[in-house]
């Protein structure tokens, strides 16, 4: 994949400095993982559908996406989610314009992102800060593993996938 892809999006997200143990790394990975496959199945529409099973497949994705709001709702509760700012995703990094107190270059730091709006769960992965001035950070993305570096990279690759559809004339 391209080093060069990026993803710009308006979305919330925490830093927080922490020590990786080898646990804490399979914990991070793992939940991470969940839901980086999740966010990637719920974005895929079938390639051909007949009527029937269109409207089958229509109506049961109603169904999961009530059951996913009263959930978002459950989770989140009287919870706010972190304010929102413009970060830049790529298959290797992320990069925000931090709001409150920055990073030093070289911290191991784990990023909170909430990517789905419409269901409030982190993902939450673990990270090396590479660039931290003038309010703006860029953090590497570290020992992710094999699968949820596919993953994460699936997931970058399809929002670059719209973004580039959506700047199209006539969209």
């Amino acid at each position: 994949m391209s080093p060069t892809l990026r993803v710009e999006a308006y979305l919330p997200i925490v830093w927080e400095k922490h020590v990786m143990d080898a646990q804490t790394l399979a914990s991070l990975r793992k939940g991470a993982q969940l839901l980086m496959h999740a966010f990637n199945l719920m974005d895929v529409t079938p390639l051909h559908e007949s009527d029937g099973d269109h409207l089958h497949l229509q109506r049961l994705d109603a169904k999961v996406d009530l059951i996913l709001h009263l959930l978002a709702q459950n989770l989140q509760g009287s919870r706010p989610l972190p304010g929102s700012v413009n970060v830049e995703l790529g298959p290797e990094i992320v990069s925000w314009q931090e709001t409150g107190t920055l990073p030093a270059v070289g911290d191991t730091v784990v990023l909170t992102l909430y990517l789905n709006p419409g269901l409030p769960l982190p993902v939450r992965l673990p990270a090396h800060v590479t660039a931290s001035a003038d309010g703006r950070v860029t953090a590497r993305l570290a020992e992710l593993g094999d699968e949820l570096e596919e993953f994460w990279q699936q997931w970058v690759f399809r929002q670059h996938r719209r973004e580039v559809h959506a700047r199209r004339p006539g969209y």
